[in-house]
């Protein structure tokens, strides 16, 4: 099952996220960033930071 920490890629914030799939997943994180990081968009760079640390 496929997970993401804020923190693995720097952030100071608390969000943890496992979903049953890499897609799933990547939506909840670009939910998350919208709704608690203020991004509208996540550039192809912050992309490829987070496609790196999840496991």
């Amino acid at each position: 099952m496929p997970s993401f920490k804020c923190k693995d890629i720097g952030l100071k914030c608390p969000f943890e996220a496992s979903e049953s799939n890499e897609f799933d997943l990547e939506k909840k994180i670009a939910d998350h960033a919208r709704e608690a990081h203020d991004k509208a968009h996540l550039s192809a760079d912050e992309w490829t930071k987070i496609k790196k640390v999840i496991h």
